[in-house]
């Protein structure tokens, strides 16, 4: 046990003297050399996550939905949701004279609002029902104006497509309409499929004997939005007379919730330029008729054929005769070809299109301005009288010209209103359409809009006054897509 005592002391005898040594060492080592730095301790790198990654689709979302939204009716039609029922009325009544017309018979128009529906009846050929299937498609446009042109009331080329939607927008779940013509009753809800975030369409059809002759068209109003309606009903009405000043050969029938008038045609045989007539190579610029052409190619595709460009120069006025397309077709060396030959690769031959148009105007003569249709101071005086005008202040005017080609006729008639406590009363329109709104944003160089200029010769809103300005013209440019605003150039 002593031996193993010894040998402990030792040991720390040896650890004294070491330390010692060691401290002396530090005692002699030079005061710049310095001290070894002391080890880092070692760093664990850390340990990365797993973090989740989304793996995104590729969704397809329908665009047919986007015509079924308030905000793109608005741009379709010009107007905002509390001016839609003067819209449908405007529309409807537009292509009931317009089928009417087509069909030579004086229009008789009825249109009828009552709780929850507008409806507007005619005595046209009726509606076809190829017509109505394509309106049904919200992926096209159907029209038989947009390529033309022409003095047509409408060339909006959406028209019917709007009064589709706009039910539905309003009551927010469906909409429906009803249109009966030809002895079939269409009946037809618009829904959407929320899943798939597109317009669902149903289409039921059922006999209607008692709709053999002309269109009824109905648009059921969503209660939800009646007050809209009734808030319209002085402005609706308006509209109407408009279209009986307008039209002298149109009697009129509008039923009111329950009240009846009737305006009978002052000149059942008046006549205009029809929707069906030939249109005029001097209506038309390079565009308009590469317009046209594109159109029938389009149309030509579908159908698996290719007219002739003689077929093209035939439907023109003025070019009916053999020997005036043989003209044409030598002058543009089209003599027996396919209207294909317009074509350059994907697009047009736009020059071949010009020289097309250009030929086909030195071969036909323009129109003179009185073809279009004139109102007359006759009928516009008779009218202004049912409106309670003094007769003694009435004042008619009437002035036609041809500027580059196209024809144009613009009737205007004053009278102050007998009972001096009325409001002025506004009649203005275009190819006897009247407007919703005031088209004559800004004349010519003037650079004022027509209200404007009426404030400025007493002719103010609060004045006791009846003002009718009427154009008539085969190209009508406007400045939006509702076609609420007309382009007038010149002085």
């Amino acid at each position: 046990m002593a031996t193993a005592r010894r040998a402990e002391a030792e040991a720390r005898a040896q650890e004294i003297e070491a330390a010692r040594a060691k401290m002396q060492a530090r005692k002699a080592a030079p005061a710049d050399q310095p001290e070894p730095a002391p080890q880092d301790p070692v760093r664990l790198q850390p340990v990365e996550k797993t973090t989740p990654r989304l793996s995104r689709e590729t969704f397809r979302t329908s665009r047919l939905l986007d015509f079924c939204s308030r905000k793109e009716l608005i741009a379709q039609t010009g107007h905002e949701s509390a001016e839609w029922s003067l819209v449908i009325l405007k529309e409807l009544v537009d292509n009931a004279l317009d089928a009417c017309e087509e069909a030579g018979v004086a229009p008789e128009i009825t249109v009828t609002v009552g709780q929850g529906f507008i409806r507007v009846s005619d005595n046209g050929p009726g509606l076809p029902a190829s017509t109505i299937d394509g309106v049904l498609d919200f992926s096209v446009r159907v029209s038989s104006r947009e390529a033309y042109v022409a003095p047509d009331r409408g060339a909006q080329g959406n028209a019917l497509k709007t009064l589709v939607a706009m039910p539905y927008v309003l009551d927010g779940q469906r909409g429906r309409l009803e249109i009966a013509a030809q002895g079939v009753r269409h009946d037809i809800t618009l829904g959407l499929d929320r899943i798939r975030q597109e317009p669902i369409v149903q289409h039921d059809k059922a006999p209607a004997p008692d709709v053999i002759a002309g269109t009824v068209v109905t648009i059921y109003w969503p209660d939800s939005s009646s007050s809209l309606l009734a808030d319209a009903e002085d402005r609706f009405l308006q509209i109407t007379e408009g279209y009986t000043v307008l039209n002298p050969h149109l009697t009129l029938t509008v039923d009111w919730f329950g009240e009846p008038r009737r305006v009978e045609a002052t000149a059942p045989e008046w006549k205009k330029w029809r929707p069906s007539e030939p249109t005029s190579p001097h209506w038309y610029r390079p565009e308009h008729l590469a317009r046209l052409v594109s159109a029938q190619l389009a149309r030509d595709a579908d159908q698996g054929r290719d007219r002739p460009v003689r077929e093209l120069v035939a439907g023109f006025r003025g070019l009916s005769a053999t020997a005036k397309q043989k003209v044409v077709l030598a002058a543009t060396g089209l003599g027996r070809a396919p209207l294909s030959a317009l074509v350059n690769g994907q697009d047009l031959d736009h020059a071949k299109v010009a020289t097309l148009l250009a030929t086909m105007q030195a071969e036909s003569k323009p129109v003179p301005p009185e073809r279009l249709g004139i109102i007359g101071r006759a009928h516009v005086t008779t009218r202004f009288e049912a409106l309670g005008c003094n007769m003694e202040t009435f004042k008619y005017t009437y002035k036609r010209g041809t500027t580059d080609g196209l024809p144009w006729v613009v009737e205007t008639a004053f009278a102050a209103r007998e009972d001096e406590d009325a409001d002025r009363r506004f009649i203005v329109g275009v190819n006897w359409s009247p407007g919703i709104l005031n088209p004559f944003r800004s004349l010519g160089s003037i650079g004022q809009s027509l209200d404007a200029v009426l404030e400025q010769q007493r002719a103010g809103r609060d004045e006791p006054v009846v003002l009718l300005i009427h154009m008539a013209q085969p190209r009508v440019e406007y400045t939006d897509r509702g076609k609420s605003a007309v382009v007038v150039g010149g002085d």
